[in-house]
């Protein structure tokens, strides 16, 4: 009995594992960096990929929230930097709110650890696969890269990332978009995502 339960135990382990390669091979590999193609702005950045990060954020400036009578109802209006350099006004509702852990050097004298940013839905494309993902808006001019993929809309992706590549999916791509579920809440505490980690 006992060799029978060794050989069950092993069969089911070899299966596993099997299923868990097929599973690998079928997932997109992102590399360092990836092109993000926005729907909604019909227009292609250049991204950090940052597993560390917890969710997405975006170049935006002149940030201003117009808050409606209800929290679903909240309205931002904001600049979008362009990868040229040059700002184009937007005006969108409100998905959720994001509170982001400052670095050490960027806590001012209210003492707060934490800045709270809203966040718009928008679908990104990266290689040829679109998701809407929630992006919070930050002035991200002093980092590397315009925008910032955090852990959040990997797992939308599906994605796993190699770090010792970069633009694996090359270029800007337009595709049909698939809408994955992604959280709706108002308001969310996201300590992984640190400004540290959004260069």
């Amino acid at each position: 009995m006992k060799i029978i339960a060794l050989g069950m135990t092993l069969l089911l382990t070899s299966l596993a594992a099997c299923a868990s390669n097929k599973d690998i091979a079928t997932r997109p590999i992102f590399g360092t960096s990836e092109y993000v193609y926005i729907e909604e702005f019909d227009q292609c950045f250049l991204a950090k990929i940052d597993t560390g990060a917890g969710s997405a954020s975006i170049n935006a400036i002149n940030i201003k929230l117009d808050e409606g009578p209800k929290a679903d109802d909240d309205m931002v209006s904001f600049d979008l930097v362009l990868p040229d350099g040059s700002l184009k006004p937007y005006s969108l509702p409100v998905s959720k709110y994001v509170l982001v852990k400052r670095r050490a050097a960027d806590i001012g004298k209210d003492g707060r650890a934490y800045n709270r940013r809203p966040s718009v839905d928008l679908h990104l494309n990266i290689g040829g696969t679109t998701h809407l993902t929630s992006v919070n808006l930050a002035d991200r001019r002093s980092f590397s890269k315009a925008m910032l993929i955090g852990h959040g809309p990997l797992k939308a992706f599906h994605a796993l990332v190699d770090v010792a590549d970069e633009k694996v999916q090359g270029n800007c791509a337009k595709s049909e978009p698939s809408e994955p579920e992604h959280d709706q809440q108002n308001e969310q505490a996201d300590t992984t995502n640190t400004d540290e980690n959004a260069s």
